[in-house]
């Protein structure tokens, strides 16, 4: 459920401010909305400080390594930010110095050891030297009384030194100029740069080992400065400051309480309409294993909205069984659970919630691959008599395992995706009618569940080729009327005038029953994807099967390591695009959902305790 909130404003003596915020942040109950833009200047110095520290734990964990904290005692935390801040900086200038020294050396390994002064010496002597990179033909040109020394040359390309009497004999292209810079001093300006950079290297990874106090210290700078915004964002009337939140009703009176104790005054009210409280949901102590994929998209219910957690977690489990619809892979999905569960008791934590989840896909995609008889793609193993017994014919992946059988298991299949649709759609509108009745809007929400109930037969007649009853069409064109009549039927609204509003949007409402129309046959993803898994299957076991003898096993295997492996990404990658979708989309958005809510994030301690040496 989304725990209902209170909205509370507390009074606050000016002198006592600083005091009265501490013991709030202790209580940790309520989630704090500035009355005031927060802007002070411990604020901007507070992310100025964040900011560096952010910079600097992008900087020593790039490669992503994990690291164990090196035992700082007497280390002062913002003195190694600055220090991996300068050495960044200091790094970058010169990279851009290596790369002009390299450069240089590049050159002088091309035309040798050459130096300015050494031609400058023989112009003194009436000789004057050029280096240019030509292509051949144009040694035929040369300006007279002048020749060329070939110092390297390759296909129709030449490097050259024209040597003249005359300072004005030169060729009419781009003259190679010699560096300011002799080799010696070029190649000790590279070696310093490149000993300093392996010096900064050397101790960016030293200074790597204090991750772990960065980070306390970054967790220290976030909550002072969430301490600085809520101060600022407080509003003062004379000697007295307030401020504004939402604390959730289970938790109000113990926020009375401190209130009572401490001398604040308190204001505790229904949010009103025009009001947006943060989202606390708490789902079903079973539901709460989906937070995981909640989590993964960033979506949050707005507070009026539906936790739908439990919904979403049975939906989600079946659709994730129909897409990836291999027994085979749902066993490689349990053993990873296994090892991972091993892996966090080991460690001595608490098993994640989504390992727990994990659990929970794998077995029914075990148990959806089993019924339909489908083990990694392979017609051979669903054929051994202890999984073709296990196998419900109707709905056999291989129906050659079942030449007897009359019907088409692919058809079944179909049926069922199109039972899920009607089965998920309607639950949305059955749920929009629980939340508006007693009031008159309530019937247009059976109308829509009347109206896809009948689109549900239509869908069926149309690709299924299944008879249409009776009773469909007139089934669905009552609830489109209900829909037209009853959808504008507002709290304190005419009745007549809800009728007319009605009739003015029923162009639109028909739009709507076309989009459900096509909602209801965007289930058929499951069957179309599911299909798609196994034909990638069991492709990549024919191609495998011939090979399956004497030198040709270990190609044999890498072939099935691959093609399974990448059909449990592509498995994977279709879970998120449809098997998500399903329930994101169209369920939500049958139940109105924009999942524009967010977080609860109440004013609070630190979850760990950090030193005063941490926040130096």
């Amino acid at each position: 459920m989304i725990v209902p909130m209170q909205k509370v404003t507390l009074f606050i003596s000016a002198r006592h401010q600083d005091g009265a915020l501490k013991e709030l942040r202790k209580l940790g109950v309520v989630h704090v909305q500035h009355v005031k833009a927060p802007v002070s200047e411990d604020i901007s110095q507070l992310e100025m400080a964040l900011s560096d520290v952010e910079k600097c734990l992008l900087i020593l964990n790039k490669d992503g390594q994990s690291v164990t904290d090196i035992n700082s005692a007497g280390v002062n935390t913002k003195e190694i930010v600055s220090e991996v801040l300068a050495l960044s900086v200091e790094k970058q200038q010169m990279a851009g110095q290596i790369d002009e020294k390299e450069s240089l050396a590049d050159w002088f390994e091309a035309w040798g050891k050459v130096s300015v002064a050494d031609i400058e010496a023989l112009q003194e002597k009436g000789i004057f030297i050029r280096l240019y990179n030509i292509e051949k033909n144009l040694l035929k040109a040369l300006p007279e009384g002048s020749f060329a020394e070939i110092i390297y040359e390759e296909k129709n390309q030449a490097r050259i030194a024209l040597i003249s009497e005359s300072a004005e004999a030169r060729l009419d292209v781009k003259e190679d100029f010699l560096p300011q810079k002799d080799y010696n001093t070029a190649t000790k300006d590279l070696a310093t740069l490149m000993a300093r950079s392996e010096d900064i290297e050397l101790r960016l990874k030293e200074l790597t080992e204090a991750i772990n106090t960065i980070l306390a210290y970054k967790e220290n700078l976030e909550k002072r400065l969430e301490f600085a915004r809520v101060k600022s964002g407080m509003q003062d009337v004379d000697e007295i400051v307030y401020l504004q939140g939402y604390c959730p009703e289970e938790k109000a009176a113990n926020l009375l309480k401190a209130s009572e104790n401490e001398s604040w005054g308190i204001l505790s009210e229904e949010p009103g309409a025009t009001d947006n409280p943060p989202t606390l949901v708490k789902p079903s102590w079973w539901a709460r294993i989906i937070q995981p994929v909640f989590s993964f998209l960033g979506t949050v219910p707005g507070y009026r909205e539906y936790d739908i957690s439990q919904y979403f977690l049975v939906f989600f489990a079946l659709f994730v069984a129909m897409i990836i619809g291999d027994a085979g892979y749902g066993v490689i999905f349990l053993l990873i659970s296994i090892f991972a569960h091993y892996k966090s008791v080991k460690s001595g934590q608490s098993l994640p919630l989504a390992i727990k989840l994990f659990y929970v896909l794998s077995l029914t995609t075990i148990a959806w691959g089993t019924i339909t008889g489908n083990w990694f793609g392979s017609v051979q193993i669903a054929a051994l008599p202890f999984f073709k017994a296990l196998t419900m014919p109707q709905l056999a992946t291989f129906k050659e395992l079942f030449p007897d059988l009359d019907i088409n298991p692919q058809q079944n299949v179909m049926f069922i995706c199109f039972v899920i649709a009607i089965v998920h759609l309607g639950l949305a509108h059955i749920l929009n009618f629980v939340k508006h009745f007693p009031k008159l809007k309530c019937i247009a929400n059976l109308g829509w569940f009347s109206l896809i109930f009948g689109l549900f037969f239509l869908v069926l007649n149309l690709v299924l080729g299944m008879e249409m009853p009776v009773f469909a069409v007139p089934t669905a064109g009552a609830g489109l009327i209900m829909v037209v009549l009853f959808m504008n039927q507002e709290k304190g609204t005419n009745f007549f005038k809800g009728v007319v509003l009605g009739l003015g949007g029923a162009f639109n409402t028909f739009l709507n029953a076309i989009s459900s129309f096509s909602n209801i046959i965007s289930y058929i993803r499951l069957f179309a994807v599911g299909l798609a898994s196994v034909a990638i299957a069991t492709s990549f076991n024919g191609i495998a099967a011939p090979m399956m003898k004497g030198a040709g096993i270990p190609a044999a295997i890498l072939i099935l390591i691959i093609g399974h492996g990448l059909n449990i990404v592509m498995g994977l990658l279709s879970v998120i695009v449809h098997g998500i979708r399903l329930n994101v989309l169209e369920f939500s958005g049958q139940l109105g959902m924009e999942w524009a809510g967010y977080e609860y994030k109440p004013f609070k301690e630190n979850d760990k305790s950090i030193t005063e040496r941490e926040i130096q």
